[in-house]
């Protein structure tokens, strides 16, 4: 019998040591804050514990952390490889006793990823990339903040498209770009897209998917 969400989101979450330092992203109608905090664990398939973090990582912490505030969490495991694990709740309740500590509603999706050295991240994101208005439909297989690799399954000969200029749409996104590596493949082909965009927009783009390049600092 496959797997639910739920029981994938659990087996991915028992991969992040208790113990260990977890990336907290704190959202607010007005503002970000981040600071790292201890991960203490699961209780009974319904919450996440955090500890709470002291004043000195983030003074006026009670301004921010409180139910009902949206988080993200990000945790590089370091038995992975590099994998990072994210997702995005609520905070459902905050204890004062017998300690202070932050509980977690549980996720309904948890996104696990494995950077590489040269911080490409893999990735199964449905895109579009136009080419003198000719439209190809594929994934995209891995994203950095210079680009992306496109990958599409045709049995025409597309090397030609080699060096060309493009517009790649991505969740409602247009950016435009050029063709720099057109690698055929068993059922299609593969292609090297060096964007046209600042780093900004790509971190703001990442961070919108869960993904920051920035939560490798947990392991410094």
């Amino acid at each position: 019998m496959p797997k639910t969400q739920q029981q994938l989101n659990l087996e991915k979450l028992t991969y992040i040591p208790a113990g260990s330092v977890v990336d907290v992203e704190i959202i607010t109608a007005t503002e970000s804050k981040r600071v790292k905090i201890e991960f203490i664990g699961l209780l009974n398939e319904q919450y996440i514990i955090l500890n709470y973090p002291p004043v000195k990582r983030l003074p006026n912490a009670g301004d921010f952390i409180k139910e009902g505030v949206m988080v993200i969490v990000r945790a590089v495991l370091e038995s992975g490889g590099g994998q990072v694990i994210a997702f995005r709740q609520q905070i459902k309740a905050v204890a004062s006793h017998p300690c202070r500590l932050i509980f977690l509603h549980f996720p309904q999706q948890v996104q696990l990823f494995s950077l590489r050295s040269e911080a490409r991240i893999p990735t199964l994101f449905p895109a579009k990339l136009v080419i003198d208005e000719q439209v190809y439909e594929g994934v995209i297989k891995d994203i950095s903040l210079a680009g992306v690799q496109f990958e599409i399954n045709s049995e025409a000969d597309l090397s030609h498209l080699k060096a060309q200029a493009c517009q790649v749409v991505l969740s409602k996104r247009e950016f435009t770009g050029k063709v720099c590596r057109v690698r055929k493949r068993e059922s299609g082909y593969q292609f090297g897209v060096q964007l046209n965009t600042s780093e900004n927009e790509m971190n703001v783009f990442m961070k919108e998917h869960l993904i920051d390049l920035s939560v490798l600092e947990i392991t410094s």
